[in-house]
C-alpha cells in the first residue's frame, strides 16, 4: 500500500457537506464542449470550483485537474504542473519535454499534446484559479491550445476575473463558452433547494429578504443557510450583519477586501454609504485621484463591484458587500460620516444633479446647503422628477436658523426655503391655515431673483393643491406659465408640464371639466420636448382617468395602450392614475372583482408633485365597489376613511355613495337630507339620482321623476355618459311603477343604445326589477347585460387605505403604509425591502408615526392605529 500524498493541485476537490446540485449550470457546461475553451469568471464564492467538481464527477472525459498557486505562475513551474496532472489522468507519457526553450511555449504546447495517446474519450484540461496566470509565455501557450483546434481536447478555466486572453477574438471566432457571475447566481429555486437540505424554512418575506441581500451568491447563500441551521427562529437571521467565524461578513473581508491594496480598501469604505458611485464622485469624496479606473478594475476582477452600464462608467455594491463596508466605515469614522456626505452634496450640486444634491445635503445636516438648494430650483426639481422628500429628515432641519450676521439675500433664501419645507410636509389643514396667514415670500430680494421667485409661487401651487383651493392653484400656475402678463418665470425643463399636470388635477376635482383635455394635452407635448417620459406618462394616464370618467371608452382605451406601451419602452412602474383609470373601467363595465384588483395594487407615491387627491379617490372607489357588490355594511366603513378637505367632485361623490347607502338601508329622508344642499349648484345633475332613488324608496314617484328629467334636460358639464344611462334606467322604472310598461320599454331600448355593452354596472340591480317586461320581450332581454359568474369583490386583503383627517398632525400616505406593516412580524429591513426604500427612511418615517399617535413603540403604535381604525 503505497503512503504517497497526493498533490492537492492535482486533486479534484471533494463535494461540500449536502451538496446541492444545478442541472441548469451542468447542462450550460455540457452545452460547451464544442468549444476548445469555456471560461468561468465571477468573484470568490460564486460557486465555480463546487460546479465544476460536480460536472467533473458526472462526467466521461478524462479530466486533468490542476488548481495552480502564485508561485505556479512562472512558466516552467506551470508546464511541469501541467505534465504532472496529465499523467494523473493518463493522458501523458512519461518521456514527455518538460523545460520550456526560450519562445517555445506554443511548441512545448503542441509537443506536449501532440504526445497525449488518442482515445475514445476526450480530454478535458480544467485550470482552476486561472487568474493567477498572468505571465505572457503561459498565456501564450494557452491561447494557442484554443487555437491550435486538437481534436478531443477541451480546455476549461476557473477565474475570479479575465484572464489576459484575447476573450474578444474567441467569442468572434466561435471558440469559446462562458458563464459569469449572472449566470452562476442562484435562482430563487436553488435557494430554496439549499435552505431545504440545511431544515430551514422561511415565509415569503424572509425568503424575499435573504434573496435581496444575497443576489443569489453561492457562498452567501450557503453561509447563511448554515447560520440558520437548527435555530428556533431561522428568520431573526435573514436581515443581520454578522462578521464572527464563519459568517459572510468575515469571508467578504478575508476573500475580497484584504486582497485589495489599501488605496482600493479606502475607496471602497469611504463610497460605501452611496447607493451608486462613479469615479468623479468617488475622486470628490475621497480626496484621491483616478477612482473610475480603480472602480472599473475592482468590477472587472468581480470584486463585487458591479457595473450599472455598458461603458462601466457608474457602479453600486453588492448587498452584502456593501454591508460590510458601511459598517467599516461607521467604525471607522466613529459615526462622522457627514464630511463624506457634505462632499457628495457638493458634487452633485456641481453637476447640477438638485435632487441627490439635495438628498445628500440633508443626510449631512448642513443647512446652509439645504436652504440654498431648496430655494433656487431644488423644489422644482423635486416637483418635477417626484422625489420623495418626506423620508430624508428634511422637517428635523426646520427651522432653519439664520446664521449670525446674514444679510437680506440669504435671509431671502432662507425663509423660502422654510416655505417650500412646510409646503412639501403639509396636510390639507396646514395648507388652509398656511394660506390664510398668508405667505410673505414677495420680498424685494425675492423680486429680484428669478429663481427664489419660482420657488415662491411653486410653495403657493403645492399649498393650492393641498387646501383643495382651485384659485390659489390657478393663480400660481398663471404666474408659473407666463399667463398672468408677467414675463415667463424663468423654467427648468419639465416644470411647465408638471405645472399644467397640477392645474388640470385641481381642475379635474373642481368640476371645470371643460379645461382638463386642453391642460393634459398641452402637459402631454411640453414632457415630451423635454424628454420626461415619466410626466409624459402621468398626463396619459390622466387622460385614461379622465375618458374613463365620462365613458368615452375608445379614448380611454387608447390613452391606456398609450401609457403602457410607454411603460414598457421606458421600464416606468405604474402610476396610480392609470390603475384608477383601469378600476374604473372595470366598475362601469360591472367586473366588480377586476375593479377591486386594480384598486389593491395601487400603491400611493409621496413625493413632491402628486396629486393629493388620489388617496380620497381610492377610497371611494373601493367603498363604490363594496356597495356595487352588496357590501353595504363593508363599504360604510369604508367611507369613513373620507374625511373633511377633500375637493368638490370627491365631496359630491363621498355623499353620493352615503346617500345610496343610507336609502339601501331604509333611511331615504336622512339620504334627502344629506343631498339638500346641491340642488341649487353646478353639482345638481350628479346628486338628482341618487335623490330620485331616494323618493322612489319613498313612493313619491312625482319628485323622482322631477329628478330624473332634471339630469335628462340638463346640459351640465358633470353629467356623461353613464350618468345618462343611470338616468334613462330609473326614469324607466318611474314609468313601470306609474304602470306605463310600453314607456318602460322603450327607455330601456334607449338606454341599452346609450349604453353600447360599454356601460353595464348599472343595470346590473335592476333585471329583477324589469323581469317581467323582458320576460314579454326576450329580444331585449337578450340585450340585457348579465353579471359575470365570478363577478364578487373579493374581501380586502387589507384594509382600505384612510385619511388620518382627525389626528392633530395627520399621517402622510407614506406612514400609513408603513404603520401597517407594523402589525406584521416583519422587521425594519424587510419593510424597508418591501417598499424600495432605505432602513434610515423607514426608521424617519417610524419616528413620525410615534410622534403623531403618539406611541411609545412599534406595540403600542399598532393598539392606537386599531383604536383609530387606521388598521
Amino acid at each position: 500500500m503505497s503512503n504517497t500524498v497526493r498533490d492537492s493541485r492535482l486533486t479534484v476537490p471533494q463535494l461540500p457537506p449536502r451538496h446541492v446540485s444545478r442541472p441548469r449550470l451542468l447542462a450550460e457546461l455540457d452545452a460547451a464542449a464544442g468549444s476548445p475553451l469555456t471560461l468561468l469568471s465571477a468573484g470568490p464564492g460564486a460557486g465555480k470550483t463546487v460546479l465544476l467538481t460536480d460536472w467533473v464527477r458526472r462526467g466521461g472525459a478524462r479530466v486533468a485537474w490542476l488548481n495552480p498557486t502564485a508561485a505556479d505562475a512562472e512558466p516552467r513551474r506551470f508546464w511541469r504542473l501541467l505534465v504532472a496532472a496529465l499523467r494523473e489522468c493518463g493522458g501523458a507519457e512519461g518521456g514527455l519535454p518538460v523545460p520550456v526553450p526560450r519562445g517555445g511555449a506554443v511548441d512545448l504546447v503542441q509537443a506536449l499534446f501532440g504526445a497525449v495517446p488518442e482515445s475514445a474519450a476526450p480530454l478535458v484540461v480544467v485550470v482552476d484559479d486561472a487568474h493567477v496566470l498572468t505571465d505572457p509565455e503561459v498565456l501564450e501557450g494557452l491561447d494557442s491550445l484554443v487555437r491550435g483546434g486538437q481534436p478531443g481536447l477541451r480546455l476549461v478555466l476557473a477565474a475570479r476575473s479575465d484572464p489576459l486572453l484575447p476573450l474578444h477574438r474567441y467569442r468572434l471566432a466561435g471558440l469559446m463558452g462562458e458563464l459569469r457571475a449572472a449566470d452562476l447566481a442562484m435562482t430563487a429555486a436553488e435557494i430554496r433547494e439549499v435552505l431545504a437540505v440545511h431544515g430551514v424554512s422561511l415565509g415569503e418575506r424572509d425568503f424575499s429578504v435573504l434573496a435581496v441581500r444575497t443576489e443569489g451568491w453561492a457562498a452567501g447563500v450557503r453561509l447563511s443557510a448554515m447560520r440558520m441551521e437548527g435555530a428556533e427562529y431561522p428568520a431573526e437571521f435573514v436581515s443581520e450583519l454578522a462578521l464572527d467565524p464563519g459568517s459572510i461578513g468575515e469571508y467578504l473581508v478575508d476573500e475580497v477586501l484584504r486582497q485589495q491594496p489599501e488605496e482600493r480598501r479606502r475607496l471602497l469604505v469611504e463610497t460605501s454609504f452611496l447607493d451608486e458611485v462613479c469615479g468623479p464622485l468617488a475622486d470628490a469624496v475621497t480626496g484621491m485621484a483616478g477612482c473610475g479606473e480603480m472602480l472599473a478594475d475592482l468590477a472587472r476582477g468581480n470584486s463585487f463591484v458591479i457595473p450599472l452600464d455598458a461603458a462601466q462608467t457608474r457602479f453600486r455594491y453588492h448587498q452584502l458587500f456593501g454591508e460590510i463596508l458601511r459598517y467599516l466605515l461607521q467604525r471607522r469614522l466613529h459615526q462622522a460620516v457627514s464630511p463624506l456626505q457634505e462632499r457628495a452634496a457638493a458634487w452633485y450640486e456641481g453637476s447640477g444633479d438638485l435632487g441627490n444634491a439635495v438628498y445628500w445635503a440633508v443626510r449631512a445636516g448642513d443647512r446652509p446647503r439645504v436652504a440654498r438648494l431648496l430655494a433656487r430650483g431644488g423644489l422644482a426639481h423635486a416637483f418635477v422628477h417626484r422625489q420623495d422628500l418626506s423620508g430624508l429628515g428634511l422637517r428635523e432641519l426646520v427651522p432653519l436658523r439664520l446664521p449670525e450676521g446674514a444679510g437680506a439675500a440669504q435671509a431671502a433664501v432662507f425663509a423660502v426655503a422654510g416655505a417650500a419645507i412646510e409646503a412639501v410636509f403639509a396636510d390639507a389643514g396646514a395648507a388652509v391655515r398656511e394660506l390664510r396667514r398668508g405667505l410673505s415670500l414677495k420680498t424685494d430680494e425675492t423680486l429680484t431673483d428669478p429663481f427664489l421667485l419660482v420657488t415662491a409661487d411653486l410653495v403657493e401651487l403645492v399649498l393650492g393643491q393641498k387646501a383643495c383651493d382651485l384659485r390659489v392653484v390657478d393663480a400660481a400656475a398663471n404666474r408659473l406659465l407666463g399667463r398672468s402678463g408677467d414675463a415667463p418665470a424663468l423654467l427648468m425643463p419639465g416644470l411647465r408640464a408638471a405645472v399644467l399636470l397640477a392645474q388640470a388635477s385641481a381642475h379635474l376635482w373642481h368640476g371645470r371639466h371643460e379645461d382638463v383635455g386642453a391642460l393634459l394635452g398641452e402637459a402631454l407635448a411640453e414632457a415630451g420636448r423635454d424628454g420626461l417620459p415619466g410626466l409624459e406618462l402621468e398626463a396619459l394616464a390622466m387622460m385614461a382617468f379622465v375618458d374613463s370618467y365620462w365613458s368615452r371608452t375608445n379614448h380611454a382605451d387608447d390613452a391606456a395602450q398609450r401609457a403602457h406601451a410607454l411603460m414598457e419602452n421606458k421600464s416606468l412602474s405604474m402610476p396610480a392614475a392609470l390603475e384608477l383609470a383601469a378600476a374604473l373601467h372595470s366598475l362601469i363595465a360591472g367586473d366588480l372583482a377586476g375593479s377591486m384588483r386594480a384598486l389593491r395594487r395601487i400603491m400611493l407615491p409621496d413625493v413632491v408633485g402628486s396629486d393629493p387627491a388620489l388617496a380620497a379617490a381610492l377610497v371611494l372607489g373601493q367603498a363604490s365597489v363594496l356597495l356595487a357588490g352588496g357590501q353595504v355594511n363593508e363599504a360604510r366603513i369604508t367611507l369613513r376613511g373620507v374625511g373633511r378637505g377633500i375637493p368638490p367632485v370627491l365631496a359630491v361623490r363621498r355623499d353620493i355613495l352615503l346617500a345610496d347607502l343610507d336609502t339601501s338601508l331604509g333611511r331615504p329622508h336622512a339620504a334627502l337630507r344629506l343631498l339638500r344642499g346641491y340642488q341649487a349648484s353646478d353639482f345638481a345633475a350628479l346628486t338628482a339620482l341618487p335623490r330620485a332613488r331616494a323618493h322612489l324608496a319613498l313612493k313619491d314617484l312625482r319628485a323622482a321623476r322631477d329628478c330624473v328629467r332634471g339630469v335628462l334636460a340638463t346640459a351640465s358639464p358633470q353629467a356623461g355618459r353613464y350618468t345618462l344611462v343611470d338616468a334613462l334606467l330609473c326614469d324607466a322604472r318611474i314609468a313601470q311603477l306609474d304602470d306605463d310598461p310600453g314607456r318602460a320599454l322603450e327607455i330601456l331600448i334607449r338606454a341599452l343604445d346609450v349604453a353600447q355593452g360599454e356601460i353595464i354596472l348599472p343595470f346590473l340591480p335592476l333585471k329583477d326589477a324589469f323581469a317581467d317586461l323582458l320576460a314579454r320581450h326576450p329580444a331585449i332581454a337578450a340585450r340585457w347585460p348579465l353579471r359575470r359568474p365570478d363577478d364578487q369583490p373579493e374581501p380586502a386583503a387589507e384594509p382600505a387605505p384612510v385619511l388620518s383627517a382627525d389626528l392633530p398632525d395627520p399621517l402622510t400616505q407614506r406612514e400609513l403604509t408603513i404603520l401597517r406593516f407594523l402589525g406584521t412580524s416583519m422587521s425594519t429591513a424587510e419593510i424597508a425591502d418591501e417598499l424600495c426604500l432605505s432602513v434610515n427612511t423607514v426608521k424617519t418615517h417610524l419616528a413620525a408615526i410615534y410622534r403623531k399617535l403618539p406611541a411609545t413603540g412599534r406595540r403600542d403604535a399598532v393598539l392606537r392605529a386599531r383604536e383609530l381604525e387606521l388598521i
